[in-house]
C-alpha cells in the first residue's frame, strides 16, 4: 500500500500513559455513539487497540511485523494509521499507550494528515503508580522503577510474540511530553482529576475537538451510564476481555488521591524527583511533606 495520497483528516487520537482514564473515557464515548437503547457492552468499546492489532496490521502492511524492530517498524505504521483513516469516517477514535516518537529517517507513526486531534489524558504519577502495580499485578517500587525508565515497553517479551504490536512507553514524563509538546496534532489536554471532578465538562470539551454534535444532556446521561459502579458491575456480569488474566479486576477505584494512603513517604518522594518538572507543568503539587497520610 502506498502513504502518497493524503488521507482524511479522521483519526481521533486518544493517548495516555496507561492507568490515565482512557477505559472510562472509551465507555462514555461509546454511550454517545451507541443507540440510545443498547446497554453497554465492554467487549466493543470505540476506540480500541486496533492501532496495535498485529495481524490487521501485517494483513494490511504485507510484512511479517515480528520480523522487525520497533524501529524498523515506524514508516509501516505510519501507513497504517494513513489507512485508518482512508477506511473510516471522521471521527474515528483510536486509543494509543505509545508515545509520541520523533523519527527525522521516517514517516511520522502518528502523521497529522490522518489525524483530526489527540485527546491527551493525563493522571497524577503518584495515583498512576498505584494503579497500574494493581493492573500489572506488580509491587509498587518495580513499578515506580519502570515509570522512570526511557526505554520501557509494552507487548514485548524475549520468549514469545504478542499479537499486539510493541508499544514504547518511555517514562511516565517522556510520554506525557511527546504529546503535550507537538505542535502538528490539534491538542486537547485533558487531567484525569479534572474528569473526576465534573464529568460532564471533561466530555463536552472531548466532544467539541472531536467535532461531534451532541448535547449537555447527552453527556450528562453518558456520564451517568459509565460510572465507576456501573463499569464495576458490568465487568462483574459480563467480564473484560482487556482485562489482564492474572489482574482480580480491571476497574479497582476510579478516584483521585488514594495514594496518600498506600505510597510511602521514601516511594512518594522518588515519583517527585523523577517527574518533578512534568508534574508541576500539569499543575500537580510536589511538596508532599505534609500530605501522606501513612
Amino acid at each position: 500500500m502506498s502513504a502518497e495520497s493524503p488521507p482524511p483528516q479522521s483519526i481521533v487520537w486518544l493517548a495516555s500513559y496507561p492507568k490515565s482514564g482512557n477505559t472510562w473515557l472509551r465507555a462514555m464515548l461509546t454511550h454517545l455513539l451507541d443507540p440510545a437503547d443498547r446497554p453497554l457492552d465492554l467487549s466493543d468499546l470505540v476506540g480500541g487497540a486496533v492501532a496495535e492489532n498485529r495481524h490487521a496490521f501485517d494483513d494490511i502492511c504485507g510484512i511479517d511485523s515480528a520480523e522487525f524492530s520497533y524501529a524498523e517498524l515506524l514508516p509501516y505504521r505510519s501507513i497504517f494509521h494513513h489507512h485508518l483513516a482512508l477506511e473510516n469516517p471522521h471521527p474515528c477514535f483510536v486509543k494509543t499507550h505509545d508515545m509520541l516518537v520523533a523519527d527525522d529517517r521516517a514517516a511520522p507513526m502518528f502523521p497529522a494528515a490522518a489525524s483530526a486531534a489527540v485527546i491527551y489524558l493525563v493522571r497524577d504519577p503518584r495515583d498512576v503508580a498505584v494503579s497500574f502495580a494493581h493492573h500489572a499485578v506488580a509491587n509498587i517500587e518495580t513499578t515506580i522503577e519502570r515509570m522512570a525508565d526511557s526505554s520501557a515497553m509494552l507487548n514485548q517479551w524475549p520468549d514469545r510474540i504478542s499479537p499486539f504490536l510493541p508499544v514504547r512507553l518511555g517514562s511516565w514524563s517522556d510520554h506525557v511530553e511527546s504529546w503535550t509538546g507537538q505542535n502538528d496534532i490539534p491538542l486537547l489536554l485533558l487531567r484525569y482529576e479534572d474528569m473526576l471532578a465534573d464529568p460532564v465538562a471533561s466530555l463536552g470539551r472531548v466532544t467539541a475537538i472531536a467535532g461531534l454534535d451532541v448535547t449537555p444532556a447527552q453527556c450528562a446521561a453518558a456520564v451517568e451510564a459509565t460510572s465507576f459502579e456501573r463499569l464495576q458491575s458490568i465487568e462483574r456480569a459480563t467480564g473484560f476481555v482487556e482485562k489482564p488474566a492474572n489482574a482480580p479486576r480491571f476497574f479497582r477505584a476510579g478516584k483521585s488521591g488514594g495514594w496518600r494512603d498506600v505510597l510511602t513517604p521514601n516511594q512518594v518522594e522518588r515519583i517527585v524527583s523523577d517527574h518533578r518538572a512534568t508534574m508541576e507543568r500539569c499543575d500537580y503539587r510536589t511538596d508532599f511533606g505534609t500530605t501522606i497520610s501513612r
